[in-house]
């Protein structure tokens, strides 16, 4: 992605760092490059197979092991990546996703699509895909071709012992190769959604490595006050993988062995000549809109679903998923039946989640009765009322706010059904001013948000009887 917004800002740069960026984007079998692989001998046959090519070389820091166990005259390393690659581009074209872009005479002359393998996990890097295409203008269009790189041993001493070699090489071809696919569609899209995609696409081509968990540390399920589409250095972006598959877990329709909702996202994205050209979250809005919900609601009902992460999503509880921290909760009593009012501020796509639990209300009618202020419809404010009963599955209530962003639900609240009730209220504001961010940290858009701290409210008063 610092290739990717090193292209974008192209057009900006001095003669100097044209000339300088230029290096940076040459393939490493190009004269004069300076990118984080570059050949320092010459490469050894490509080895090729329908639409693909693998490059290597087998002397320098950069050799891939010439172990040739089938005795095809190729090193096995080579034939294991073209095969590994084979499966995911086979997958994905199944899926009904674009075949990336073909180049050209670029690559040593074909017309593939170009894999180079060499040394970058000593600069900690896995693999990355970027294009040499040259920048199309303001006005695009924005698909272009792409040609990806992948570590040349996955070595242990480099990448640890989490995943094998093979594991890693496994899901960091699935995760670029799904940037190679992106790219046939817009190559400048939104990188939070380029990243979160690629992320989820390993996991499911992968599904046994689990790469992609270490990413929930940092991911809206621990840190629900930052900005889902937030893009910046310390890779929050791959944590949102975890919308992705929340999505992909409500929406299950499959094309081939992958959900389409995925794929029909990037249509709406698809910046290539006619395409919509959608920005992320419009695009999400749109390819919900068609399934009966919208985006602002998926993301209230996201935001609440992963309080209970281990036992919502399929693989919450094996994978001891994080879940979302509250942001206040009080014990309600006969004594101290009300709260005084809890305000909050909250960005776009951030949510706060609080809990009230009932002591000593023991008469089945007993209610709970909320409080709600937000800001005003055009905001997209959302709450969502969640009470989890001492037995059976929690029971959700999708609030309604008025124009204002006002609401006075009524929940039950009996101490001896009720285990607690938990209001989540979500800014899900979509609304940017696209183009306007300050290259610190990435939106939607590349935009800052037209509604970002706005200000919920919300008071409770438990009542005997209802």
């Amino acid at each position: 992605m610092t290739l990717h917004q090193l292209r974008r800002s192209y057009p900006a740069l001095s003669a100097s760092e044209k000339q300088r960026a230029d290096a940076l984007f040459k393939r490493p079998t190009d004269a004069g490059g300076d990118g984080s692989l570059a050949y320092s001998v010459p490469e050894a046959t490509p080895l090729c197979d329908g639409d693909l090519c693998v490059h290597y070389v087998t002397s320098s820091s950069d050799a891939i092991s010439t172990a040739d166990t089938d005795s095809s005259g190729r090193p096995d390393y080579a034939e294991r990546a073209l095969s590994t690659l084979r499966r995911i581009h086979d997958t994905y074209i199944a899926a009904g996703y674009r075949e990336p872009r073909a180049d050209g005479s670029l690559g040593g002359g074909s017309n593939l699509i170009d894999i180079y393998l060499g040394n970058v996990g000593d600069q900690g890097i896995y693999g990355y895909c970027t294009s040499d295409k040259p920048y199309p203008g303001d006005n695009g269009p924005w698909d272009a071709w792409a040609y990806c790189v992948l570590d040349n041993d996955f070595s242990p001493a480099e990448f640890g012992t989490a995943n094998t070699p093979t594991e890693n090489l496994d899901v960091t071809a699935a995760h670029e190769y799904f940037h190679a696919t992106q790219y046939a569609y817009d190559s400048y899209e939104d990188p939070w959604i380029l990243e979160a995609t690629a992320t989820w696409a390993e996991d499911e081509m992968y599904d046994s490595v689990d790469d992609n968990l270490q990413y929930l540390r940092t991911s809206p399920l621990t840190n629900p006050f930052r900005p889902l589409d937030s893009f910046a250095d310390d890779g929050f972006q791959y944590g949102s993988w975890i919308f992705i598959r929340y999505l992909t877990e409500r929406f299950r329709t499959k094309k081939g062995a992958l959900p389409v909702i995925v794929r029909d996202l990037f249509l709406r994205l698809d910046g290539a000549a006619g395409g919509p050209d959608d920005y992320s979250w419009k695009g999400l809005d749109k390819v919900l809109q068609k399934r009966g919900i919208s985006a602002a609601t998926a993301f209230v009902q996201f935001s609440a679903t992963n309080r209970r992460a281990r036992t919502a999503y399929a693989e919450g509880r094996a994978n001891d998923y994080p879940e979302t921290p509250l942001a206040g909760k009080v014990t309600l009593t006969p004594r101290r039946p009300g709260v005084r009012p809890a305000k909050i501020r909250l960005d776009h796509l951030t949510s706060a989640t609080f809990r009230l639990s009932p002591k000593g209300f023991s008469d089945k009618r007993a209610k709970l009765r909320l409080v709600i202020k937000g800001p005003v419809r055009a905001t997209s404010p959302q709450a969502l009322v969640t009470v989890y009963g001492k037995s059976g599955k929690p029971k959700v209530y999708k609030i309604r706010l008025n124009g204002k962003g006002d609401a006075t639900p009524r929940v039950p609240f009996s101490s001896r059904k009720v285990r607690y009730v938990e209001v989540t209220l979500a800014n899900a504001s979509g609304r940017f001013q696209c183009g306007a961010g300050d290259n610190t940290e990435f939106y939607s858009c590349f935009g800052l948000s037209r509604d970002d701290g706005q200000r919920f409210e919300l008071s409770a008063t438990a009542l005997k009887r209802g």
